[in-house]
């Protein structure tokens, strides 16, 4: 009784948000393409498709796209007939990757009704569902569990407050122990699982450890950014909002002739203009033909990873928000990554500032004075990049155990 009410009650909450979203596609851009993107895959699933017996990988946005992609390259490099069917939640996910060539189509997923899940799983059959970190949309759940489809989970981390292990959502929690296997991420996870009862997890690590170290391998720095740096001392700020532009005026204003690299999250015409207005020095746009002022800004998509080859230190933003981006891919190449406060739901940051592998800060003269310091004792930057080594090294490998458990499914194609 309380299963149907709570599915029904949760179905009725989707009803909502889909409401919010057809008023909110009249004034908002992004949740217009949101809004439109999942139209488009209702009509897709009302036409024959050319895809059938997919594997199905699903993604929230471009961060969890990072963790699913080593595991899509290595199907495909070891099972290339496999069809892969890449569906996204968010738009900054979808309009980024929407051509990614590993997938043989790639998809907004429509809103999380039952009637929606339905016609996904009719129209391209998937033989699997894998859900990148915590997608734990309930009615596709329970519609493809309902079909026999296998599900997993990579890269999953479990906490004790997740909503779903709250007694009153047992359905919920039920829905997890019919998943195929939990790949997750650490032990805590492990742990929490244990204390729930459900067994059905393998602690494998973080698919992202495969990813940043491959790409580390293969990232070219562009010309115009080695001309910028002429054999400067070079900080890069990665994934900026203006929470953080403080610590770029003091780092510029203590380090006048290190090279400042600054590469925004948003880098939309206005989100640009309003940093150069807040920030206290000039500087110049990577679009520019010769940049010639003490700071770049870097004005396009795709050139971020590589930046971090030529870094001396990083800092990555959003820890004085909402939280933390990727500090993996920096802290691959041995440098110093610096953040903020809110790093706490990340385990990455929270083992490697516990090693004293990668620095947390509360003001940026936290930056400026370890920096300082470190200019005084240049060995401890070698400690650093040996503790980092170690930890890639010692972390990597999730993706092909992974992949050894999905053998007897691919190996069906």
């Amino acid at each position: 009784m309380w299963k149907s009410l709570l599915f029904s009650l949760y179905t009725l909450g989707i009803h909502a948000g889909n409401l919010f979203l057809f008023i909110g596609h009249y004034f908002s851009e992004k949740i217009n393409l949101l809004y439109q993107g999942r139209q488009n895959t209702i009509k897709k699933c009302k036409n024959p498709s050319n895809l059938s017996e997919v594997v199905w990988i699903h993604c929230a946005s471009l961060g969890e796209f990072e963790q699913g992609r080593p595991l899509i390259e290595e199907i495909k490099k070891d099972y290339p007939a496999t069809k892969i069917l890449l569906s996204f939640f968010s738009p900054s996910g979808y309009e980024i990757r929407k051509t990614y060539p590993f997938a043989d189509e790639v998809i907004y997923l429509p809103s999380d009704l039952p009637c929606n899940a339905e016609r996904l799983i009719h129209h391209y059959q998937p033989k699997s569902l894998i859900l990148v970190k915590y997608e734990f949309w309930w009615n596709l759940i329970r519609a493809t569990q309902s079909h026999h489809i296998p599900i997993y989970a990579i890269s999953a981390i479990f906490r004790p407050k997740d909503y779903f292990f709250k007694p009153i959502l047992y359905p919920f929690k039920m829905l997890l122990s019919g998943f195929e296997c939990l790949f997750i991420q650490d032990q805590q996870s492990a742990q929490v699982l244990n204390h729930h009862k459900i067994s059905n997890y393998q602690m494998v690590g973080d698919t992202r450890i495969d990813r940043v170290i491959s790409l580390s391998q293969i990232s070219d720095v562009p010309k115009k950014i080695i001309d910028f740096i002429q054999d400067r001392t070079t900080v890069i700020y990665g994934s900026i909002w203006n929470e953080d532009i403080s610590v770029i005026n003091t780092m510029v204003t203590t380090f006048p002739d290190f090279c400042h690299i600054i590469a925004p999250h948003d880098i939309s015409s206005g989100h640009i203009e309003t940093l150069r207005k807040n920030i206290l020095f000039t500087s110049s746009l990577y679009s520019d033909e010769y940049p010639d002022k003490q700071l770049l800004i870097i004005n396009n998509i795709g050139i971020l990873a590589s930046l971090y080859k030529v870094a001396d230190y990083v800092y990555i933003g959003g820890g004085f928000g909402a939280g933390i981006h990727n500090i993996l891919e920096p802290a691959v190449h041995g440098i110093p990554v610096f953040f903020g406060p809110q790093h706490k739901k990340f385990n990455e940051a929270v083992e490697l500032v516990q090693s004293d592998s990668a620095f947390a800060i509360t003001k940026p003269e936290e930056m400026t004075n370890q920096i300082q310091q470190w200019q005084q004792q240049p060995d401890v930057l070698n400690t650093i990049a040996a503790q980092l080594q170690n930890y890639f090294g010692s972390n990597q490998g999730a993706t092909q155990k992974i992949i050894r458990h999905l053998g007897t499914i691919l190996e069906k194609t």
